[in-house]
């Protein structure tokens, strides 16, 4: 087994990707920690989430959407190499992990996913984000819960609208019918743009109890 970026002998074979690419990776400088955007304030939340503070609490992000983690998003979502999901869910674990060490971050209750609307399901063969969340229950030896959400109906592509538009996109596209009193959601996606998408979720967990929403991304668009 070679590591996914260098092509080098892995000595662990499962980890996919090796520890000197890891190192490697492009790095965030200071972020918010809610909306893990570039920040200069002295306090860990931007004057963005002040402003306008989000639904969910904290998001993680391994990464920006750039190279070389963005070819191997493309891979695993367009050209059905699921094996690249193992790695990639291990990026995000340790980026959570990393927050968790210097931050006293809250390990949750329950792991769920961004769900796909069932037409993308049927016509891409997995959601990519469930594949991604499985191996992070698994870790972190919690329930894992892909089917906590609905996507109500089929929404217009995200990358193709306007800031405006992607708003109004996913008002009404998402509906969660659990009892999730007192319980802390991590909510995993694979990419957060905007952050509309997990903002209509995260108001959806909340309004049905969730009491903690983190949002655990493998990349994180820097807008």
């Amino acid at each position: 087994m070679r590591c996914f970026l260098c092509n080098m002998p892995l000595t662990l074979s499962h980890h996919g990707i090796c520890s000197q690419c890891v190192k490697n990776l492009p790095k965030f400088n200071k972020i918010c920690h809610q909306c893990n955007l570039p920040h200069s304030l002295s306090t860990n939340e931007c004057y963005r989430c002040r402003d306008k503070k989000p639904y969910w609490d904290e998001m993680i992000a391994a990464t920006e959407y750039i190279d070389p983690l963005k070819k191997l998003i493309q891979y695993l979502k367009f050209h059905n190499k699921v094996e690249l999901a193992n790695a990639l869910a291990r990026l995000m674990f340790l980026a959570w992990y990393q927050r968790r060490l210097s931050n006293g971050l809250v390990k949750p209750d329950i792991v769920t996913c961004v769900p796909l609307h069932h037409l993308r399901y049927w016509y891409r063969g997995f959601n990519q984000a469930a594949l991604l969340a499985k191996p992070i229950a698994r870790w972190l030896n919690r329930d894992f819960q892909p089917h906590l959400l609905s996507r109500k109906f089929a929404a217009h592509d995200q990358k193709n609208l306007s800031r405006k538009q992607r708003m109004n996109n996913v008002k009404t596209l998402f509906k969660c019918h659990h009892n999730l009193t007192n319980q802390s959601i991590m909510l995993i996606d694979d990419i957060v743009t905007t952050g509309n998408t997990i903002n209509a979720i995260s108001q959806q967990l909340k309004e049905c109890g969730a009491v903690h929403v983190q949002i655990v991304c493998l990349c994180r668009t820097i807008l």
